[in-house]
């Protein structure tokens, strides 16, 4: 079970009670009938946290639009989350939220708690009389969101924090279940929960086009192979040291059949490595990322969005993790290297280190990245051998 908290001894007790308090609560309209599954005219999905969560959604959404294919599917969402969604055609209509307790910083300031904002989203939504939604992140709040906009049939897990709010209650997964398996045990009562499968994402067609001329504009050789360096994570706790990115990225602008994209975040992190000679830099926003990743044949960072939107558009990724448990958020699929320092009792603390020094991720070794790059770039120019080996035989065989 993918954990979005530090779990302790308090926050158990906290959240008990909270249910104890909820309890009376629920009881309120839960004599109302229920929907069938074919009688959905509306469903909401609730995925209104960050792009590698939005990633990592898109199985389960893939999935629902397969078995509900006349249903109005709608994703209460950040923007981000829309641009990375809206090609595939799985959301029929996207509303946009940014729900405070989902900041990186200053989640918990009174500042971004403005009751009129909340309020009239949630009157927006009653509006709307969903008959169905879908959450996987048992989180007290989102149940209680769930319940306040009236849907008639929601969905979520039987873990501590209002789950007396939901009509349907599931038993939560292993510890040891993935994201995107979460996501899809919500399916159960909807017909069966599917196996995960490796989430799938692709640009744009205006930024396709777009990123195509400004690779030629960079002078980038389509011929080398194109990997992807981004040394950046919202959260610092999750940065590798951009010194040993530097290292990596020395080690690969050498090499004659390489082309390094340095991809710097919104605030300009990573800029030192365009230092190194023959390094292209890049510093797209979130459309052309997607676009630019797919067209790379590598992709090294971070446990960042990033990651997972490269993995997502099919570019094999080397992925350094450290506060968060891999088992959790790796990219699914078998092109995909996570490095990670397994005996680290602390793990998880998210988004702060409780010790001196996040050695989860400073203890990860510049060699120990650097074999994991060179066995990846291996397989890239296997594949390509094959191939053209694949094309030659085919060239030989009369018409």
């Amino acid at each position: 079970m993918a954990q979005n908290w530090v779990v302790t001894w308090q926050k158990r007790l906290f959240l008990r009670t909270v249910d104890a308090l909820l309890w009376p609560v629920s009881l309120v309209g839960r004599a109302r009938r229920r929907p069938q599954s074919r009688a959905f005219r509306k469903i909401l999905v609730l995925e209104f946290w960050h792009l590698g969560d939005a990633v990592l959604a898109e199985p389960f959404l893939r999935t629902l639009r397969q078995r509900f294919p006349a249903s109005e599917i709608v994703l209460l969402c950040k923007p981000g989350t829309r641009t990375l969604l809206e090609p595939s055609g799985l959301v029929d209509r996207f509303i946009l939220a940014d729900i405070p307790w989902t900041a990186f910083s200053a989640k918990y300031s009174i500042k971004r708690y403005r009751s009129a904002d909340f309020s009239g989203l949630v009157r927006r939504l009653r509006a709307e009389r969903f008959d169905l939604t879908l959450d996987a992140r048992m989180d007290v709040r989102s149940n209680v969101l769930t319940w306040l906009i009236g849907a008639r049939r929601r969905i979520g897990f039987d873990s501590p924090g209002g789950r007396s709010l939901l009509t349907d209650r599931i038993s939560p997964p292993t510890a040891a279940s993935h994201k995107v398996s979460d996501w899809l045990g919500l399916l159960g009562p909807l017909g069966g929960v599917p196996e995960a499968s490796p989430a799938r994402l692709r640009p744009s067609d205006n930024a396709s086009r777009s990123v195509g001329g400004q690779l030629d504009a960079l002078g980038a050789d389509r011929n080398r192979i194109l990997v992807a360096v981004h040394p950046s994570a919202r959260l610092a706790v999750r940065r590798w040291p951009l010194e040993r990115f530097r290292e990596i990225v020395n080690a690969l602008a050498a090499r004659d059949d390489v082309q390094v994209i340095v991809v710097q975040d919104p605030d300009g992190y990573g800029a030192e490595l365009a230092e190194v000679p023959g390094v292209l830099t890049i510093r797209p926003g979130l459309d052309e990322l997607v676009a630019y990743l797919n067209c790379c044949d590598l992709f090294i960072g971070n446990d960042s969005g990033p990651a997972h939107i490269a993995a997502a558009v099919g570019a094999p990724t080397v992925a350094i993790f450290g506060s968060a448990v891999s088992a959790w958020y790796r990219p699914l699929g078998l092109d995909h290297r996570v490095i990670q320092i397994d005996d680290m009792s602390c793990r998880p603390c998210f988004d702060h280190c409780t010790r001196s020094e996040n050695f989860c991720i400073t203890g990860i070794s510049v060699q120990t990245v650097r074999n994991a790059v060179e066995e990846s770039i291996g397989r890239v120019l296997a594949r390509r051998s094959f191939a053209v080996d694949l094309n030659s035989v085919a060239s030989d065989i009369p018409a």
